[in-house]
């Protein structure tokens, strides 16, 4: 269930566009996959403020087990991680070296455990026999999502199954949460003991996270992307046991009063996503013409590089794509019957041509 749309962001930085973007897509298939389902609560950009440090998390999915954190990263061409877990990434041509989104992860799930273990007498029961359990001991997964039209270049000494594509993630969560339950379950023996929040502290954690959001304070203009503003839809029944279905209940603070509005950009919300979404017009081509006999019926073809080839004249016209934003040569990407040309400079993709 989603507990907390992803922030509209207002900035001209194309960088950080291109990541609003990616955070859009990852956002658009966590509430398809979860939307209805109470067993997961998601939220989508939270940030927290703690003695003069923040941390800012792209998505968080809370579940009975723990906390599982998802950074999403703009990755439209290549990346590569080698065999010491160093990152790199093609870019304007050349590898470029990165930070691990792995570790940034890692070290956002470190603060949010000792954020959370300073309201832990608040948040967590106190049984009456035993001691209250901690979240310094809360496993918090690690997922890395890059763009579905990215490439990943995996170690050879390492699936990697932290890292996937967008699409990937939800059934890298449910997979995740899977293993949890398998452990908790009577019918498996394992020296293993889940760790397990009880019913009614899911509901208390989920409102806390809401309440203590400290928005980024960036001020610019981002065009609008189309978005359709959605609430937060709260939960009101109580959190069941993973082997029944009913819903997990989360409580809004009465404080919390301000309006979350979607940003999910309407070209990322369609069911077969392949593309990143672009602010800017997509300018079909329509006016490809052979550059012989000016006839329309043309197909394109592949040799040494991409040419039309006319169906009429049996001539060939060269195609050169100029970016109109920044002047680059754009690359042109297959993609069954159709062609995209992209600009890896401005971070966009638009349909070329559809051979008939």
């Amino acid at each position: 269930m989603i507990i907390k749309e992803l922030d509209r962001i207002e900035t001209t930085d194309k960088f950080e566009q291109a990541g609003y973007r990616a955070e859009s897509q990852l956002a658009f298939y966590l509430n398809r996959e979860f939307k209805d389902d109470p067993l997961f609560l998601v939220f989508n950009n939270l940030r927290f403020e703690k003695a003069g440090d923040a941390c800012q998390i792209d998505h968080l999915v809370l579940h009975r087990y723990g906390m599982i954190i998802i950074e999403s990263k703009t990755v439209t061409t290549r990346v590569e991680v080698n065999e010491f877990g160093e990152w790199k990434r093609w870019f304007n041509n050349a590898w470029q070296g990165m930070p691990s989104p792995i570790l940034q992860a890692q070290r956002q799930g470190k603060f949010l455990k000792e954020y959370l273990e300073t309201h832990v007498e608040t948040l967590r029961n106190k049984p009456i026999l035993g001691r209250r359990a901690h979240f310094t001991k809360m496993p918090i997964d690690v997922l890395v999502a890059i763009s579905d039209s990215g490439i990943i270049n995996r170690p050879k000494n390492d699936k990697l199954n932290t890292v996937c594509k967008a699409d990937q993630i939800a059934d890298k969560v449910r997979e995740i949460v899977s293993e949890y339950r398998k452990i908790d379950s009577l019918l498996i023996f394992s020296l293993k003991s889940a760790y397990l929040f009880d019913m009614d502290e899911v509901p208390r954690i989920s409102s806390f996270l809401l309440a203590n959001h400290k928005p980024s304070k960036v001020k610019s203009s981002l065009p609008d992307m189309n978005s359709t503003p959605r609430s937060s839809a709260p939960i009101s029944s109580p959190v069941p046991n993973p082997s029944t279905s009913k819903p997990i209940a989360t409580v809004k603070p009465a404080s919390l009063q301000k309006k979350i509005v979607s940003v999910v950009p309407s070209e990322v919300q369609k069911p077969d996503i392949k593309l990143k979404s672009v602010a800017k017009s997509v300018k079909l081509a329509l006016t490809n013409t052979c550059s012989h006999c000016q006839s329309p019926d043309l197909s394109l073809l592949y040799v040494h590089s991409y040419f039309f080839k006319c169906n009429d004249c049996s001539k060939n016209t060269a195609i050169k794509n100029i970016c109109p934003s920044c002047g680059d040569r754009e690359k042109i990407r297959k993609s069954g019957l159709q062609f995209f040309t992209e600009c890896e400079k401005c971070v966009t993709s638009q349909l070329f041509y559809t051979n008939p």
